[in-house]
Order: C-alpha cells, then sequence, then structure tokens
C-alpha cells in the first residue's frame, strides 16, 4: 500500500467540490469555468477511484448525454464550451491541435459511461487515404517532439477507433504504415524520437510517452528497451520529479513514470532502479496535492491548459488536469510498489487507446516478481542470502 486514505478521499471531495450542480457540468478549478475537459477528467477520476456506482444510471446517462451534446454534426469533433479560437493564448497549440486534443480525451470518457459519440470521427477520415497519411507524417517536425508526441497520438488513437468502432478496413493499413513509419524515425541510442539531432532528451521522452501508449495498446514490440530506460532514468531530477528544472510537472512525471512501468513489465533491466526512481517520483507528486484534495501542475506557477484561456487557474490552486494526471501517476507507480492485498484502491484505468489508459499487469503479486528476478541472476550468492535472511533482502528490495 503506497497510498494513505487521506489523500485518496480528499481527492474525491475535490472533484465532488467541481460540480456545478447540473449533471455533468465541472469547472477546472474552483472559482473557474464549466469546461468539457474537466467534465471528462471527473469522469475518468471516478472510475479510477471505482467510485461512479455512486452515480445512478440515470445520472450517469444524463452525463454521456451532456458530454455527447457538444460533438459536431459536420466534423465529428468535441468543441465544448472553452474551444474557441481567438482565445487560444498559446498559438502553437492550433484550434485543430485543441480539437483534436480534446476529441481524444472525450473517447475514453464516453466508453467509461458505456456509451459512443453521436456521430461518426468525419475529421480522422482522412488519415484513411495513404497519400494524405503519408504527407501529414513527412510533416511531423522533431525540434518539437513533445508537441509531435501528441499529434501522433491522437492519429494513432482515432485509427483504432476508426478500426474497431466504425470498422472502416482501411484503418488497419494505415496503423501498419504509421508504425512502420515510426520506426523508421526512431533514434537507437536513446529509444525515443528526435533525439538524433533535434531536440533533448527531455522534450523526446515528453513526446514519446504519447505515441509509445499507442504501440502498447496495440501489443506493438517496442524497440531499444534498454536504452529507453537508461534514458528516462537520466532525466529523473534529485528532487524526484523530471521536469529538468526542479518541481516536477503532471505531464513530465507521468510522462516518465508510464514508460518506466511498462517497460518494467516488458523486460529484467534496472528493475531495482526503477523502483527506487518511482519512490522518490511518489513523494514528489503527494507534495502537489493541496488543502482541498486536489493537485496542481507545479508549485508556484500559474496554469493554462493546452493554452485554452477559460482553463487558466492561479499559482498553488488545484486544478482538474492536473489531479487528473497526478492521480492517474500515483496508480500507475502503485501497480509496481503496491501491495495488492493492503491496496485501498483497486484501480481501474481507461479502457479506450488514449492518455489515461494502461494495461493492468496480470500478475497482481510482485513478491513473486522479486523472487524470480533473483532466481534468474547469475550471482548465486544473492540467492543463498534470499534464502537464509528474506527480511534482510526484502528490504533491500523495498
Amino acid at each position: 500500500m503506497i497510498t494513505s486514505s487521506k489523500i485518496i478521499f480528499k481527492a474525491l471531495d475535490f472533484i465532488n467540490a467541481r460540480n456545478t450542480g447540473n449533471i455533468g457540468e465541472y469547472k477546472m478549478w474552483e472559482d473557474g469555468e464549466v469546461t468539457l475537459y474537466s467534465s471528462c477528467f471527473a469522469v475518468m477520476l471516478y472510475h479510477y477511484f471505482g467510485a461512479l456506482p455512486k452515480f445512478s444510471k440515470s445520472q450517469l446517462k444524463q452525463w454521456a448525454e451532456y458530454i455527447n451534446s457538444w460533438q459536431d454534426r459536420e466534423t465529428g469533433y468535441f468543441i465544448g464550451p472553452e474551444i474557441r479560437s481567438d482565445e487560444l493564448i498559446n498559438k502553437k497549440h492550433n484550434y485543430e491541435h485543441v480539437l483534436m486534443h480534446l476529441s481524444a480525451h472525450v473517447l475514453p470518457a464516453l466508453d467509461i459511461l458505456g456509451v459512443s459519440p453521436k456521430y461518426p470521427l468525419k475529421f480522422a477520415h482522412k488519415f484513411l487515404v495513404a497519400n494524405n497519411l503519408t504527407k501529414w507524417l513527412e510533416n511531423r517536425d522533431w525540434n518539437d517532439a513533445w508537441l509531435e508526441g501528441n499529434n501522433l497520438l491522437f492519429i494513432g488513437q482515432f485509427l483504432v477507433y476508426l478500426r474497431d468502432q466504425e470498422k472502416k478496413n482501411k484503418a488497419s493499413q494505415s496503423l501498419k504504415f504509421y508504425f512502420d513509419w515510426l520506426n523508421s524515425q526512431l533514434d537507437p541510442a536513446t529509444g525515443l524520437w528526435g533525439t538524433n539531432g533535434y531536440c533533448s532528451n527531455f522534450v523526446a521522452m515528453c513526446g514519446g510517452y504519447h505515441q509509445l501508449l499507442v504501440y502498447y495498446y496495440e501489443n506493438r514490440n517496442i524497440l531499444y528497451k534498454k536504452n529507453l530506460i537508461d534514458t528516462v532514468l537520466s532525466l529523473q531530477h534529485k528532487d524526484g520529479g523530471f521536469s529538468p528544472a526542479g518541481g516536477g510537472g503532471a505531464c513530465e512525471d507521468v510522462d516518465a513514470c508510464d514508460i518506466l512501468v511498462n517497460l518494467y513489465k516488458q523486460i529484467d533491466y534496472r528493475r531495482s532502479e526503477i523502483r527506487v526512481a518511482l519512490r522518490k517520483l511518489l513523494k514528489a507528486v503527494i507534495t502537489k496535492q493541496m488543502l482541498d484534495g486536489g493537485f496542481v501542475y507545479k508549485k508556484d506557477v500559474s496554469f493554462i491548459h493546452m493554452g485554452v484561456g477559460k482553463t487558466k487557474s492561479p499559482a498553488n490552486v488545484s486544478n482538474m488536469f492536473a489531479t487528473w494526471f497526478r492521480i492517474h501517476t500515483i496508480a500507475l507507480i502503485d501497480e509496481i510498489l503496491g501491495d495488492k492485498k493492503k491496496s485501498l484502491v483497486n484501480w481501474n484505468f481507461n479502457n479506450v487507446c488514449s492518455m489515461g489508459w494502461h494495461r493492468k499487469w496480470k500478475e497482481q503479486l510482485n513478491f513473486s516478481n522479486y523472487c524470480m528476478d533473483l532466481i534468474v541472476t547469475p550471482f548465486k550468492k544473492v540467492v543463498i542470502n534470499f534464502l537464509l535472511f528474506p527480511k534482510k533482502i526484502l528490504a533491500k528490495i523495498y
């Protein structure tokens, strides 16, 4: 068990308090405005905690109808009340990018609520045409691998949706081309995209987390796993977070955490160091929880989500986005470090390929994995010590 009931119940209090009193309507922060983003974050957070059953079937249906009411019939985009092209503060996140970003969050929220979008995702159909997808991929700029990681996740996620939900046959072929292209762009030295002369390892890590989600979801082989683990571990700040300047960041921290947790489950390499890194990160994440139970993106700085003006919150004020990503980070860490028999939460992850999705580890009792790690190691002395002095060895493991 790595989290206390105090942390969990305070977070639930924060989420509850963001509701306006109307089903589905949530504010980004205490005095903030209603956003569709916040509605989706609330769905996912309640789902993580297993708290959605507190709502009646009728209420959940109303919530889903509320979210679906923001879908544009002509394009299939979800255009929440916060999305206006003339109010985007950060021009790097242009209108199309923000629309795809919001729509990418809506799909898992609707799935959790047990419904589908009202209309097809027509805006994504162009990526079923080979020439369109090729041109779009070739226009990616690895100088900003963080931004492009988001873009690449969106397209991968939407292609998966078109294949599985809209039954578009060409989506499978498009996904194959998508993965082949990504593999051709990968830097073997780091296991990431863009580090071969375009961007820093940090920027590449923050970007790579996103398209790697599509790899995990589709059970695609991750290339250069050891180098990828080496790269991510090298980026941890002495304060436990993964921001080069210190102080962590909700995105940066979950990006690193998700990569380490997924690769920990795939390969027996530097596992003890990964556990140490995750424990340090957990301590850093917990310090970002405020008195109201919510979390901040980073302390002592104001926050604005994707350059969307209506999501701005003051410094040291909890917001729904940071709370969602911080809780997701805790849930990921708990899968590796937690004692499943004593866990306060049977974490639920999203089922739809997107941010917030994660495939649960079937091997729930990590103790057996630690034993196996020791048995296969060439250092027989460690095995003997384990058999003779289990308490001593377990103390080192934890």
